[in-house]
């Protein structure tokens, strides 16, 4: 039996069938507006009756274009690169384009050869972080036209280029490194030839100028993984407490070679990458970087191609600033102490951090945001405070919470309403932080206490300092409240109706553990709760740790609960609300003396305290 093979329908077949010339075919194919109605009906006619499929090489021909762009990296395998060639990819396709890839794996030498035997088998070139000298690439652009230039800037620019401020980048990475305290940090470079490792290191010396009390190590490397590994046992060699590396995958690379060698991240050395690829995300801990837009890179480059294409000019470039994304790779230096960056604060007391202070920015507006103190530790490690806990998510570590100003609630969650009981009301405030100082062991604050209608009712000068002692640490949170354009009435629950609950003032919401609490007044929570006493102490045993919370100045009454839960603060408004007149002022003040040791009992307490006062000057 011979097997019969039905051969392709050719336009000449089109052409004997539609009983016209090859050439009326071809121009009706292509789209040709001259050709006359008549033979265009009869053309599409014989097409659909042969079912013809023009041939795309020779339509390519015709028009003088292959429908097809070509796409060069230097390494394919970077994530960086293949983020761009995404985005151009999906964004060609919807205009009928297909996309040519070509990798010249580092090749500086090949580069400006490969580039144009590829576009000569496509309508366009476009470059991704070429490497070549700036005069080859000039003149690549002239001669391979229309090209678009991605992630290198050109000046004079021709060729609708799109860059990465890679020097901003490289800058608020060593400003993000400063601000915890690091001033030995070490750059692991990328390739040589690299223009975007060239505006790195642009970025480290704006850097370096504007802290001269940091040092600058250099160690050269690469632009993957392998070179990162490679590059990491001449970082440690350097001492430094932080590296910035050229790229995500060199700090990748980094970090699986200190887990090999047991050096913990970020407690013994900080890293940090550029680019945010998807795999910084995922890594162990998640890898601090800076993110670029790589998708929109690519679609942007596509939109200024496609305009060159269709013969227009391309196009002023695009220069992206990349943002910080901080995650667990980056942490305090360990030879810091004291509060550490204005931008995210932590205390780092020797070799351990004992406090992060929040901005309350990211709390829900129910909660009432505020500034708070998270994750407050003893030295040894006893967990000492918790955020919105599930059984109040509005308590919020340590922080200055009252429910009842002027109407507007900036304690957050459900509010007593007298004759209603406890519910949710839409009257929370929010304190908004106006600036930040830091000093060392102290933290200055300037606060805006905005009312449910978007009124400053109260502005705030907040004061916490630290102090250190041999077997613990101190803190010591002041405020000064002043009234804007309206007297101030300060009220709670307990002024609502609500006996017992007079809530309100600087409030420490302790973590669930067995405690011990305790005051001149007693041992039980009826008799330290309301007790205007000038301590309270919780201790808890099982952990060797006290904490003993005191009020210098005349003593408000304590709102305490341990029962329930473990809280305690000073009362604003306890029975009485307690009122400013217009411009009228109102002083808090709380020190907390967090001690590795369990005190037992009151006469304990007393003495230790009348020390500690005296040691720390608190």
């Amino acid at each position: 039996m011979v097997e019969v093979t039905s051969r392709p329908v050719t336009m000449a077949q089109v052409a004997r069938r539609a009983g016209v010339s090859q050439a009326s075919v071809s121009r009706v194919l292509n789209g040709l507006s001259s050709v006359d109605p008549a033979i265009v009906a009869k053309v599409n006619r014989a097409v659909a009756e042969l079912d013809y499929s023009p041939s795309e090489t020779a339509r390519s021909l015709v028009r003088g274009r292959s429908q097809t762009i070509a796409f060069l990296v230097p390494d394919l395998e970077n994530p960086m690169f293949q983020g761009v060639l995404k985005g151009f990819t999906a964004a060609a396709a919807r205009d009928g384009y297909r996309v040519l890839i070509a990798d010249t794996a580092e090749a500086v030498d090949v580069e400006a050869e490969v580039a144009l035997e590829a576009r000569s088998k496509g309508d366009a070139l476009v470059l991704v972080s070429p490497r070549m000298p700036d005069a080859v690439l000039a003149d690549l652009v002239r001669r391979a036209a229309p090209v678009v230039v991605v992630n290198r800037a050109m000046l004079p620019s021709g060729s609708g280029d799109l860059a990465a401020d890679y020097a901003s980048a490289a800058r608020d990475l060593g400003e993000h490194l400063v601000e915890f305290g690091h001033r030995r940090i070490a750059y692991i470079g990328g390739p040589g030839g690299s223009y975007a490792n060239q505006l790195r290191l642009q970025g480290l010396a704006e850097f370096t100028r504007a802290h001269p009390d940091v040092e600058l190590l250099t160690i050269a490397a690469g632009s993957s993984m392998e070179a990162g590994y490679d590059a990491t046992d001449p970082v440690l060699e350097t001492g430094a407490t932080a590296a910035i590396a050229f790229n995500d995958l060199v700090a990748l690379g980094v970090m699986s070679r200190l887990r090999e060698v047991g050096v913990s991240v970020p407690d013994q050395i900080s890293i940090a990458g550029i680019d945010d690829i998807p795999q910084s995300r995922f890594a162990a801990p998640p890898l601090t970087s800076m993110a670029v837009p790589r998708a929109d890179m690519g679609r942007q480059a596509w939109l200024r191609l496609r305009d060159q294409l269709d013969g227009h000019e391309a196009g002023q470039g695009i220069v992206y600033r990349p943002t910080l994304v901080a995650r667990a790779s980056t942490g305090p230096s360990p030879e810091a102490s004291g509060w550490l960056g204005p931008a995210r604060p932590v205390l780092r007391l020797g070799s351990t951090v004992v406090a992060q202070y929040l901005d309350g920015s990211a709390v829900d507006g129910v909660l009432s945001p505020r500034p708070y103190l998270d994750a407050v530790l003893s030295r040894r490690g006893t967990r000492l405070s918790a955020t919105e806990p599930t059984d109040h998510p509005h308590h919020l570590g340590v922080s200055l919470a009252i429910p009842d100003v002027n109407g507007t609630s900036y304690w957050g969650g459900r509010t007593f309403v007298r004759g209603e009981g406890s519910i949710m009301v839409a009257n929370h405030g929010r304190q908004r932080r106006d600036g930040l100082e830091i000093d060392g062991l102290s933290l200055h604050e300037r606060l805006s206490w905005v009312d449910h209608h978007g009124a400053t009712q109260l502005v705030e000068m907040r004061e916490i300092r630290t102090a250190e002692f041999e077997g613990g640490w101190a803190l010591s949170w002041r405020s000064h409240l002043k009234a804007t354009l309206d007297a101030i009435t300060f009220g709670s629950p307990a002024t609502n109706g609500r006996p017992g609950a007079g809530y309100g003032g600087i409030f420490w919401r302790f973590a669930p553990e067995i405690a011990h609490v305790f005051s001149p007044a007693g041992t039980t929570e009826r008799a330290v709760h309301g007790a205007a006493t000038p301590w309270v102490a919780f201790a808890f045993p099982e952990r060797a740790t006290t904490v003993i919370l005191h009020q210098a100045r005349e003593p408000m009454p304590w709102f305490v609960r341990f029962a329930e839960y473990l809280g305690a603060g000073p009362a604003v408004a306890w029975d009485e609300p307690r009122r400013l007149p217009e411009g009228g002022s109102l002083d808090l003040e709380m020190t907390a003396f967090v001690i590795d040791d369990h005190l037992a009992d009151a006469a304990s307490v007393e003495s230790t305290l009348v020390d500690l006062r005296a040691r720390t000057g608190l």
